[in-house]
């Protein structure tokens, strides 16, 4: 955007050098606001919907956002000392320690080794909120972050503009597979220039859906190791775990690779960042988590460690969004009261993502056409193909056009493609959805 009304108004001189620098992306919310007005095939929605019937007994066949039942019924008994008054800053007393169970309860083939290093969680203003403190407490402006080059949009806001930090990339695959080598080569490159370094992983990622398989994780966490012992200096790993969980194929790591990094290194500390609202099902609740894995080998008095980490973390979400709030964490903390109904709940949206995945990647495959390069993706929301020979955002606007279907296009640096937001699209329109995509390219190869 221009901003042409804000400079000739003289408001632009007014403006810190963040307020000019900071933009909303118009790119995903044009095809998102061309989608509700155009598409019959809609893959741009970041959540999952589909017929009701496909989520509740009995649902009707109009689309829904899928939720969780047993959430719903937590905001109904809600009394007023549970919704009104203020929350603790650092989250309700109760949903951090029913939180800190939870994540042990996924991480439970590797509870000796997380639970002595886990911190008790600390509550945010969803995924961003955890992103934005983290960074405040770790990021130094000029600072470089690492990341795969395929990484959500909104960590150029969080990170460059806002933090004033740089995001210095690798590219995310090494073939079919997580490109651990050129990750640990990133790293010791910014290591030569910094005391120490952050990494982000976003893993299952946006915007490409994919997880490493299970016998990728060692040798990924035996790199971040070997990088610190070669570099002699620290690492900070940001593990965006939004879509824990949303794994669709039985190869790929099943769950947080915040377990093995506990204690796997003194100089390594990972920080598990949830998006609860997205794991949940409850994107309009807004509340994200922060858990350390504070190496066991520190020779300071545990107690006291945790409780100044928590002063930082209270200072800087007191000075920023206040706190979370209270009748949301609530209806979590009821959920998460009867864990086993929530997960059934939960499992029944992960079926229905799983049967669209498979689908989508079985008709992709089926589909001759070498200008689309489907990348590997096994988890998540979403797939990304490449497109090579055609602009994205012009393949985008024929497919709207012509085949009524939105899709998100992609064009920055070496990357040109299409995101596609599986989650929102029934499976009975997936087979159209591949075939439009794939007629769209030859309609605009053959023009040219």
């Amino acid at each position: 955007m221009e901003f042409d009304a804000l400079n000739k108004s003289g408001m632009t001189n007014l403006f810190s050098a963040l307020g000019k620098s900071i933009e909303l992306p118009q790119g995903i919310f044009y095809w998102l606001g061309r989608a509700k007005t155009e598409a019959e095939i809609n893959a741009t929605i970041g959540s999952a919907k589909g017929p009701a019937s496909e989520i509740i007994d009995g649902g009707g066949d109009e689309t829904i956002t899928f939720y969780l039942p047993s959430m719903q019924e937590s905001f109904g008994g809600l009394t007023s000392e549970e919704t009104f008054p203020y929350a603790p800053i650092l989250g309700l007393p109760e949903l951090r320690a029913a939180w800190k169970g939870y994540v042990l309860h996924k991480l439970a083939d590797a509870r000796d080794r997380v639970e002595p290093c886990m911190t008790l969680p600390v509550m945010t203003p969803g995924i961003t909120g955890a992103l934005h403190v983290a960074a405040k407490l770790f990021i130094d402006r000029d600072e470089v972050v690492v990341s795969p080059d395929r990484f959500w949009g909104n960590y150029r806001n969080i990170l460059e503009r806002n933090i004033g930090a740089r995001i210095e990339t690798f590219p995310f695959f090494d073939g079919d597979r997580f490109n651990v080598q050129g990750m640990a080569r990133k790293l010791l490159d910014t290591l030569q220039d910094q005391h120490k370094a952050v990494l982000v992983l976003n893993l299952p990622n946006n915007p490409v859906g994919y997880l490493p398989r299970q016998e990728t994780v060692a040798p990924l966490v035996e790199a971040l190791v070997n990088v610190v012992e070669e570099s002699s200096k620290s690492l900070v790993v940001l593990l965006d775990d939004s879509y824990e969980g949303y794994v669709y194929d039985p190869e790929a790591a099943q769950r947080s690779i915040f377990a093995e990094l506990c204690d796997c290194h003194r100089r390594i500390l990972p920080i598990k960042l949830d998006g609860i609202s997205k794991e949940m099902l409850f994107y309009g609740g807004r509340i994200g988590a922060m858990t350390f894995g504070l190496p066991t080998s520190l020779e300071v008095d545990r107690a006291t460690l945790e409780s100044e980490l928590e002063n930082k973390l209270g200072a800087l979400i007191r000075s920023t969004v206040s706190n979370s709030p209270r009748p949301i964490q609530t209806a979590i903390l009821k959920a998460l009261q009867k864990l086993d109904i929530t997960l059934a709940e939960r499992q029944r949206v992960i079926d229905v993502l799983a049967r669209r995945a498979n689908l989508l990647r079985h008709e992709l495959e089926k589909l001759d056409c070498p200008p689309l390069k489907p990348l590997p993706f096994n988890a998540g929301f979403f797939c990304f193909c490449d497109i090579e020979g055609l602009s994205a955002e012009k393949l985008a606007d024929h497919l709207m056009t012509k085949y009524k279907t939105a899709v998100v296009p992609t064009e920055s640096g070496k990357i040109n493609g299409i995101r596609v937001a599986f989650c929102s699209v029934p499976e009975g329109q997936i087979p159209l959805l591949a075939q439009n995509i794939a007629d769209a390219i030859a309609d605009l190869t053959q023009k040219e």
